[in-house]
């Protein structure tokens, strides 16, 4: 395996993992720039609607709860064309992110692992291209930001938040690809990822005790940072979907706990890779 990869990346890792960074920014962006579009079409003259309110009742019909005390959804019902380009936006992210998710376990249960064939160069410039995409990521939000400060004083809400958002989205996008394009040269992340496919009964069969030993205490670990990961990340939806539809605490900011749960989720999965690593496979690189 490791002679086919240092020859012509015939496994098409590379490839793979680049396209996997750029799709996954790609579905990140494209839910964000579906609020940034709602936000731009409250511009627009209100209205109400009765089919809004039609699907309100029906809700109450079929889950036998008063969903309009619960839930209230004055904004939707004027403005319906923004509901609707967020949760197209949503839909089309969701299954950009379901498409990269599922040929990631493909590709991980056909190869679940690949000794380290990226020279240290070719680390060095992902990890410099990475920062370049960050450093310009933070510029655009930083400088969106200051012109609307400055300047969107007579702008209606909805085209500042817009704006705003637009650059939230930009910035993300450079975040994330930049990110994963480092990091998709970190093997031992990829293997330790890529044990989530294996069949723990058949992890290690055919080599030595210790060697199966230390495989199967990586799956542990690798499943139990899967499952944190997972509870954190469902927190942080949850927590979201409360602020943005929950009268009593609705906010402006409601996606803020779903970016702070991923940053506790990131952090926590760091702490469990790097454990792994200097217990399992310290000579890994």
């Amino acid at each position: 395996m490791q002679a086919l990869a240092e020859e012509d990346d015939r496994f098409g890792y590379d490839r793979h993992a680049t396209n996997r960074a750029l799709s996954i920014a790609n579905g990140v962006t494209v839910i964000i720039l579906g609020f940034a579009l709602g936000s731009f079409l409250q511009a627009l003259p209100e209205r109400n609607t009765a089919d809004v309110q039609e699907v309100v009742k029906g809700l109450d019909r079929l889950i036998g709860l008063m969903t309009k005390e619960l839930v209230e959804l004055p904004h939707i019902q004027r403005h319906p064309e923004s509901f609707i380009a967020e949760i197209v936006g949503i839909l089309i992210g969701y299954t950009i992110l379901k498409h990269a998710h599922e040929d990631s376990r493909e590709y991980d249960a056909a190869f679940n692992r690949i000794e380290q064939f990226y020279t240290v160069s070719q680390r060095r410039r992902g990890w410099i291209r990475c920062g370049v995409l960050v450093v310009l990521g933070t510029v655009v939000i930083l400088v969106t930001h200051g012109l609307l400060l400055a300047y969107g004083h007579g702008m209606g809400d909805g085209i500042a938040a817009g704006i705003a958002q637009t650059s939230i989205a930009a910035g993300v996008w450079c975040y994330v690809y930049g990110g994963l394009y480092a990091t998709r040269t970190d093997l031992f992340l990829y293997n330790f990822r890529a044990l989530r496919q294996v069949n723990v009964y058949e992890l290690g069969k055919s080599e030595s005790d210790a060697r199966r030993e230390m495989r199967l205490g990586e799956k542990r670990l690798c499943d139990l940072s899967s499952s944190l990961t997972n509870f954190t990340v469902a927190i942080g939806v949850l927590g979201a979907l409360g602020l943005y539809f929950l009268p009593t605490f609705r906010s402006p900011y409601f996606w803020l706990p779903l970016v702070v749960m991923i940053g506790i989720a990131l952090c926590m999965r760091w702490f469990v890779i790097r454990y792994a690593r200097r217990r399992y496979e310290p000579d890994f690189d």
